[in-house]
């Protein structure tokens, strides 16, 4: 099996010997990024005073980033504030299905509890009444007349004595 499984191998990669054959050095690409030239002055230099030089596009790169600076601020807070309030609606919108997984929860029960109060009440008024409260009128008059039947022979060996 193992051989089996190394000649597949093998024959992978002879088949297929990409790798084997490319070239090790990368091509370099062409910089595209601009490089702004920016230099200091002194006094005496072929400028009539100390400062710093720049080209246009220098100047113009920081007259623009200066220009577009609170704009670029302003879209920032605008997307992180509709960001926030979509969190926010999300939060919101989770709770509202929460309360009505709820709701519908309680009355799912409410109407299990109803229609077993009615299987219930529908058991009892179905039953034909039965000799049971006599049965415990009987029961609690024997139970009264053996009570009083001890008390008097009670009393009775109490005055023999």
């Amino acid at each position: 099996m193992v051989k089996k499984i190394l000649s597949l191998y093998l024959i992978a990669f002879l088949v297929c010997p990409g790798l084997a054959i490319a070239d090790d050095e990368l091509e370099e690409q062409p910089r595209t990024e601009e490089v702004y030239e920016i230099t200091t002055i002194k006094s005496g230099d072929p400028a009539p005073f100390d400062g710093i030089l720049m080209t246009y596009e220098a100047a113009a790169k920081i007259a623009v980033d200066k220009k577009f600076e609170d704009a670029e601020c302003d879209l920032r807070i605008s997307y992180e504030l509709h960001l926030q309030s979509e969190r926010f609606q999300l939060q919101l919108d989770f709770k509202d299905i929460e309360i009505h997984s709820w709701k519908d929860k309680y009355e799912s029960m409410m109407i299990l509890k109803v229609a077993e109060n009615d299987r219930l009440e529908k058991l009892i008024l179905e039953q034909n009444p039965t000799k049971e409260p006599w049965m415990v009128a009987l029961g609690f008059t024997i139970g009264t007349l053996a009570s009083l039947g001890i008390f008097a022979i009670s009393t009775e060996i109490v005055k023999s004595e």
